[in-house]
């Protein structure tokens, strides 16, 4: 077959929005956090090894073990109308993610607690476009342009991307006073993404036979990071946290299985770091039966390495472009009998692009459609016995709707409208013994 080489490499990391506060990391990291999302001065939970780890010097003496999952059901959409004679497109993301799973483990004696996990913290989840979306669009008109005449149209676009940052922890706390904790802990990070697009050409006035383009390739890296967390009781009713991630590096490298178009090559390289991430929590209780959280978590996007973006943004960097990114989240929670707590919370996400348009020409954010959003919380943890305590949550997220002018379908003027909504639920098990 043919080969025709496509202007705009395909071959990019998809990194794909779940229920998270901006790019690329993860907010949403346990059934506790679905239900009240304001975890970062939690202390009723093993799910604090990754949200408040110097908080785990409160939990009893013994061991404690989180366990759950999550599933999202995300429905990013975009559309346009490439003024070409074929009206208006709208493409949408199909399925859902159902399998996002989280473990901790600690164990806590007396001024003590050692801790570990295992968790997704950033990706988590697959972009689905079987009838394709307007990146393959574009794509589409580019292969046809270098046919030179060979084909005059195609069919069968399609992109499947999926992205997942399985990360496991290992650290230490120790409780300096009754008032005063920390802690620090170190992680790893292994990610992958994988894409698969292709699409069929058609309609050749030569007679040339359809001919069908695959693209399907893998990119993987891994990296170390740091956490340091410390936790203040500030007054007998009122606690305080901070905690800070450093930034891992993450080099990813292409492994290409299939590639029609020639844009893919075995090796090569391309960063994208996980941002640092500075949290502080605080912790009200407001009396015996209610308590009220609050979370702030502040992401260096900008300081990570993300490689540069293309020729139409100027080669800038891709983190200069996407900003820094901040999540507010507020919860409150109510015990209603020595079984029962249920909850209520939300918050905002806010994503300060500096270059909104300039983002969006990477590969992948249409079909993403990551915007500012709200989110509303609600659950209930339910204490079987002594030792178990399940719980359930469930979150919907309201994204804002944004116009995009499409700076890749140049010369064409095209405005991309974008918007997203995601619901998700997610249950677990808290074992103290």
């Amino acid at each position: 077959m043919k080969r025709f080489r496509i202007i705009a490499a395909i071959a990019v990391l998809f990194i794909t929005q779940g229920a998270y506060a901006q790019l690329d990391n993860l907010i949403n990291s346990s059934a506790e956090w679905m239900r009240t999302p304001a975890r970062n001065a939690a202390t009723d939970a093993g799910d604090i090894v990754v949200y408040n780890p110097a908080g785990l010097v409160r939990l009893n003496n013994g061991f404690t073990i989180n366990l759950g999952n999550q599933s999202l059901f995300r429905k990013p959409t975009h559309t346009y109308d490439l003024g070409m004679g074929a009206g208006e497109k709208s493409f949408h993301q199909e399925g859902a993610d159902a399998f996002i799973p989280n473990l901790y483990a600690s164990y806590k004696k007396d001024n003590w607690a050692l801790f570990t996990g295992i968790f997704i913290s950033g990706g988590g989840a697959t972009a689905n476009y079987p009838n394709g979306s307007i990146n393959t669009d574009l794509i589409a008109l580019q292969v046809l342009m270098q046919a030179q005449g060979a084909y005059s149209n195609t069919e069968n676009q399609h992109l499947k991307a999926s992205s997942s940052y399985l990360t496991s922890t290992i650290g230490t706390s120790y409780a300096l006073n009754n008032r005063v904790s920390f802690a620090v802990a170190g992680r790893y990070i292994n990610a992958t993404n994988k894409t698969e697009a292709g699409m069929t050409l058609t309609q050749s006035p030569i007679g040339l036979p359809d001919a069908v383009m695959n693209l399907n390739t893998s990119d993987k890296a891994s990296g170390f990071g740091a956490v340091l967390s410390t936790m203040i009781k500030a007054t007998p009713k009122f606690d305080m946290t901070l905690r800070y991630e450093t930034a891992v590096k993450l080099e990813f490298i292409t492994s290409t299985k299939k590639d029609d178009f020639g844009v893919a090559t075995d090796g090569t390289k391309s960063r994208r770091d996980l941002p640092a991430v500075l949290a502080w929590g605080g912790a009200y209780s407001a009396s015996t039966s209610i308590k009220i959280y609050a979370d702030v978590n502040y992401y260096f996007q900008k300081q990570a390495n993300w490689s540069n973006s293309t020729v139409v943004t100027d080669e800038k960097k891709w983190s200069d472009l996407a900003g820094n990114a901040v999540a507010y989240n507020v919860g409150a929670t109510f015990t209603t009998s020595p079984k029962l707590l249920v909850s209520i919370g939300g918050g905002y996400a806010d994503n300060q692009y500096t270059d909104h348009n300039g983002y969006y020409t990477k590969l992948g954010a249409y079909e993403v459609a990551a915007e500012d959003n709200y989110n509303i919380n609600t659950g209930f943890s339910y204490k079987a016995n002594k030792s178990v305590t399940l719980t359930c949550g469930y979150m919907h997220t309201f994204y804002n709707t944004q116009t995009i002018k499409a700076l890749n379908a140049q010369p064409l003027d095209v405005d991309v409208k974008v918007k997203n909504s995601l619901d998700a639920f997610a249950i677990g098990a808290n074992l103290q013994f």
